[in-house]
Parts: structure tokens; C-alpha cells; sequence
């Protein structure tokens, strides 16, 4: 899909974003971008809906999972848990670059000077060596986020490849109802006032009437990491 071009693009688009997101992945990963198609997990509050979904697809699928080393402990005892449970074959675990931590980095302390160059190295670079080699990267954002993921479609363009946010219509209730309907494992921070988990330095709880990534870079203007933003050309 790389080499079509704008027209032929949104024609794409536009046909395959009506499907549901079962079928929407089932036709992306074993026809269109069969081998060639990669998913990005946080293993997260919501991230175990598209995981359940593409392990019923392809349990040997690449799930690239950013260990940026600053994660709370629970996050990767939980990626421990869904991975046997659902069977998961194939998790890379990226890690940011040492020669870039020890150079921007060295105390450990960035994301509290410049939490934008903390992230491009913990997770926006190692994220886009990670995905190099694959035409399409299934990811779990939302329309409910909020900010700049407000008018998402279901497949979109970013640089050279194309991005399937197969959820990005499901609202939060639709999210909870699927954990709870298949019996997944929910992340132990969930019950404790996490709603969306990222670094524990920049996460932090919130009340119900919040916004659902509102505890994401509280008391700041950053509402994303950059992954989903990046342009290399800048």
C-alpha cells in the first residue's frame, strides 16, 4: 500500500474503514498485509480489546511492546499475564537506544526538563526502527481520547505506512463491555484510578468525571508521546 497514492489511498480507506473491527483485521493481516503487518501494544488499560481480537487471527503476529524503562512494575507483570492467557507467540520488546540515554538522558531525570525529548528517545525512535520493515501497523486509539484523536478514521496514512485504528469508533463503555463479555484480564492499575498508563513519572490518577487520558502529563499542554504524531521531516 506504500506505493499508491493519495487517490488510490482513500478509496482504500473509505471502502475498508466500514467494516467492524474483527473483520476489519482479519482482512488486513491475512490478506492485504499478509506477513507484512505489525501491532503496537502498552499493554495498557484498554490494550488487551485488540489484542484478544488478533490473537483470535494470528497468535504469531508481531506485537511490538516499548519498554522504555521507566514502566510501572505492574505493566510488565501484566504483559506477562495476557501473553500466556492469549497465547501471544511473537512480543518484541524495544528499548530505547543506551548511546541516546546516556547522551540526553544520563541521571535519568529528562522527562521532567523536556518530557517531548524524553519520549522521542524512550519511545518515538526505537518505535520507528521497530516498525521499519512493515507496509501497515494496527494500533489501539480511540475517537473517545479525545484532543488530537478526536476525528481518527479506521485507516489512515503516517510517513510510509498505513496506520489501522480498527477502534477508533468504539466508545469506552463498548471497551468495558468487551473485557468484561470474554472474561479479560483487566490491569491491576485500572483498579486502583488508573485510566490510561503510560510512564509512572508522567501518569497519574483521576477522578471519574475526567477525561480518560487526563492523567496523562497532568497540569501540562502534552496530551501525546509522539508516535503517533511523528514526522521525520521536522
Amino acid at each position: 500500500m506504500t506505493k499508491y497514492n493519495n487517490y488510490d489511498f482513500q478509496k482504500f480507506s473509505d471502502q475498508f474503514s466500514k467494516l467492524e473491527a474483527f473483520e476489519l483485521l482479519k482482512i488486513m493481516i491475512k490478506k492485504f498485509f499478509f506477513r507484512k503487518i505489525v501491532v503496537t501494544s502498552s499493554f495498557g488499560a484498554e490494550s488487551v480489546v485488540i489484542l484478544h481480537l488478533v490473537s483470535k487471527i494470528d497468535k504469531s503476529i508481531p506485537i511490538i511492546f516499548l519498554n522504555t524503562g521507566k514502566l510501572f512494575p505492574e505493566t510488565l507483570d501484566y504483559l506477562k499475564n495476557v501473553k500466556k492467557i492469549l497465547k501471544l507467540k511473537n512480543i518484541k520488546i524495544q528499548k530505547p537506544d543506551f548511546k541516546d540515554l546516556k547522551l540526553n538522558d544520563p541521571k535519568g531525570n529528562l522527562h521532567k526538563s523536556n518530557p517531548d525529548l524524553c519520549c522521542k528517545i524512550r519511545k518515538v525512535i526505537p518505535l520507528q526502527k521497530a516498525i521499519s520493515n512493515y507496509d501497515a501497523w494496527i494500533n489501539g486509539r480511540k475517537r473517545f481520547h479525545g484532543s488530537d484523536r478526536k476525528n481518527i478514521r479506521k485507516i489512515e496514512k503516517q510517513n510510509n505506512i498505513i496506520k489501522i485504528n480498527p477502534l477508533a469508533n468504539w466508545s469506552f463503555k463498548d471497551i468495558a463491555s468487551y473485557i468484561n463479555i470474554n472474561s479479560l484480564p483487566v490491569h491491576p492499575l485500572v483498579k486502583k484510578g488508573y485510566k490510561s498508563i503510560g510512564c509512572y513519572p508522567c501518569t497519574t490518577k483521576i477522578s471519574d468525571n475526567e477525561p480518560k487520558r487526563g492523567g496523562r502529563w497532568k497540569n501540562s499542554e502534552k496530551t501525546e508521546c509522539g508516535i503517533h504524531t511523528y514526522n521525520p521531516l521536522i
